[in-house]
């Protein structure tokens, strides 16, 4: 198999630890409670620390061999941050809290989309993945600031703008994971056979897949809790 870039090792390493570091800024500043602000931190922590110590070693490559394919492993997260939304009151304060132009404008380190394409033009990832997943990716980020601007700027217009885009930003990410199934080199793969996704669930790439993908659904989620309930009242 070919070798991963090593000239784009260091820029995904350093856009997954700046959204880490942006979305804990955004929570710690929701929280009332430093405690529980510092709980947030260890957890995105963790989960980041866990996706770079086992990609390195093919953990995610070989759970392609078992019967569930590795790309459900991006719904653990997603199921556990809406089991505690869901569960924890003080959980629910704090995403209620949040500045939502800024919730919106973090997304904008999507634009690391763009390596999708560069692995593509050096024929290292399939057009059927690579192409509307970077684009998508680029377009979602780029636009995030943008949006956060307007929704900040006017409150009323601005929330429907937030929540199509949103909806856009979700749909674009779903559309990618299953893009990403269908042509990563598993049992059930059923497109790109002559050009496999295969560094998709490899250092460092996995790190989209394990960490960057489930925490911007996640984020989506919160923003459009918050927005509908607003546009309710």
């Amino acid at each position: 198999m070919p070798e991963f870039p090593k000239e784009l090792v260091t820029p995904m390493i350093s856009a997954a630890l700046t959204m880490l570091i942006l979305v804990w800024l955004i929570f710690y500043r929701a929280a009332e409670r430093l405690s529980l602000a510092l709980w947030i931190g260890l957890a995105l922590l963790v989960w980041l620390a866990a996706a770079l110590l086992l990609s390195p070693n093919g953990f995610f490559l070989t759970l392609s061999l078992y019967p569930i394919p590795n790309i459900g492993l991006l719904f653990v997260p997603i199921i556990v941050g809406i089991t505690i939304l869901a569960k924890s009151a003080a959980f629910q304060k704090v995403v209620d809290n949040i500045f939502q132009p800024w919730l919106i404008g973090v997304q904008a380190t999507r634009v690391m989309g763009v390596v999708f394409l560069m692995l593509y033009a050096r024929g290292l990832m399939p057009a059927e993945f690579a192409i509307p997943s970077g684009i998508g990716d680029i377009i979602i980020g780029i636009t995030a600031p943008l949006v956060a601007l307007i929704l900040f700027l006017n409150q009323s217009f601005g929330r429907k703008i937030a929540i199509v885009w949103n909806i856009a930003g979700f749909l674009e990410l779903t559309i990618a994971i299953i893009l990403g199934f269908a042509t990563s080199p598993t049992p059930y793969q059923w497109l790109a056979f002559d050009n496999p996704n295969n560094f998709l669930f490899d250092f460092p790439l996995a790190l989209v897949p394990t960490f960057a993908v489930p925490l911007s659904l996640l984020l989506h989620i919160f923003s459009l809790r918050v927005l509908f309930k607003s546009s309710n009242k």
